[in-house]
């Protein structure tokens, strides 16, 4: 918007500078009939209506390309959300599967048989007993 803002000053700018000076074959005249100040009013305003129908197809294509810049920020913003919202998603996947491989290593630790639950060591203890 800056930059419109800056374009339509500098060229209402050197406007204004190249219309100062008005030359009739090449030469100043300091004055003018009534049909050549209304054929240089024509001309002016015929060149005015090219400058101005410029500025407009200018503006056009500017507020063209700002709303697809607002498009593309929409998208990127919803992509940005999304991003986050599987991320999110993700962590707690990986939360999940520690605390289920915590889990399953105590699920071990009760599986495993005790010392006293191994029956070759009563098997050992009632050998040496019955020997007693």
């Amino acid at each position: 918007m800056k930059i419109l803002k800056y374009f339509l000053i500098t060229f209402f700018i050197f406007s204004i500078i190249d219309g100062q000076e008005i030359t009739k074959d090449g030469k100043t005249p300091k004055t003018f009939t009534y049909a050549e100040a209304l054929e240089m009013l024509k001309a002016r305003d015929a060149q005015w209506e090219g400058k101005i129908a410029k500025a407009d197809s200018l503006i056009e294509g500017y507020k063209e390309s700002i709303s697809d810049c607002d498009n593309v920020i929409t998208e990127l913003e919803e992509q940005a959300d999304l991003d986050s919202k599987v991320l999110l998603a993700q962590r707690k996947q990986i939360d999940l599967l520690k605390a289920r491989g915590e889990m399953n290593e105590q699920m071990v630790k009760l599986v495993e048989p005790k010392w006293y639950e191994n029956s070759y060591i009563w098997l050992a203890v009632g050998f040496v007993l019955g020997k007693i």
